[in-house]
């Protein structure tokens, strides 16, 4: 809260949901909230991330929303130079920033398996960057027009790619997405991250959301001649990842049922699909 609070004038309202903390969070929470009129502040039980930031979301009342996760924090400066970038790029509706990483108490640390996600960005379009690496790594790390979420949708209910589908789900659907170079987020590394759960489960949600943006971006009525290059790179990054097997499934499910999508479509609840799609993992 204190790097949010440092973000200055361009910030003008902090929506802060407890999403059922175990820990002293809603009392230090009360004791903050009451000396900044801008916070508005409320503790409920668990429900998840997902629907926590989708109602968060719609809570706000600006041009432009942020979100940043109990475990992160924002670097100074940071909310000016993204929004700036957004008014400067009409076509991007979406930013980040590159990201510095730390440990448990604070200490910066490197991550190996991040330089090499965006070694890999350089030389491909941002979608198949994407899926074989999601490097803008948390929703803490995005910014966006507001009314992006009227015209794409909200997160979906997915415990571990709920970021990567929404922003797959943005370049699917024509919505550019824009990053700065300088790291502008601190993110922090640690045993409880919800990524370094049960990795089959993770590779089963990151199959569904590269199937959900294949099937926006081929199969959607009146989408144009796919660029058969980028199609021929994303397979590439789906073979060497092992993912396919899951992949041409689900887009066939997908084609289906929703539309491409797994914010408004079944697939998330269908669990006799989701663990068949666990054990192609």
């Amino acid at each position: 809260m204190e790097s949010v609070l440092a973000q200055g004038e361009v910030l003008r309202e902090v929506v802060v949901i407890d999403d059922g903390s175990s820990d002293d969070s809603p009392g230090a929470m009360r004791q903050i909230a009451g000396s900044d009129a801008r916070i508005r502040f409320r503790s409920r039980s668990n429900e998840g991330a997902p629907a926590t930031i989708n109602e968060g979301i719609s809570e706000t009342t600006g041009e432009f929303v942020a979100i940043l996760n109990s475990d992160d924090l924002y670097m100074p400066g940071r909310l000016d130079v993204l929004a700036l970038r957004l008014d400067a790029e009409p076509g991007a509706d979406l930013a980040a920033s590159a990201i510095a990483f730390m440990d448990e108490r604070g200490a910066a640390i490197e991550n190996p398996w991040y330089q090499d996600a965006i070694v890999f960005r350089a030389g491909c379009d941002m979608g198949t960057a994407l899926i074989n690496a999601n490097f803008l790594m948390t929703t803490s790390n995005y910014v966006f027009r507001r009314d992006l979420t009227t015209r794409i949708g909200g997160f979906a209910a997915l415990r571990y790619t709920h970021d990567l589908d929404f922003a797959l789900r943005a370049l699917a659907l024509g919505h550019g997405i824009t990053v700065v170079e300088q790291p502008l987020l601190r993110y922090r590394q640690h045993g409880n991250n919800t990524i370094s759960e049960d990795h089959r489960k993770v590779r089963a949600e990151w199959a569904a959301c590269a199937a959900a943006y294949l099937t926006l971006l081929w199969d959607r009525p009146g989408t144009p001649e796919p660029d058969w290059d980028a199609a021929g790179a994303v397979a590439e990054v789906l073979r060497r990842h092992e993912l396919t097997r899951m992949v041409m499934p689900c887009m066939a499910y997908l084609r289906r049922h929703g539309d491409g999508r797994l914010d408004i479509g079944p697939l998330v609840a269908d669990e006799a699909f989701r663990a068949r799609m666990l054990g192609w993992a």
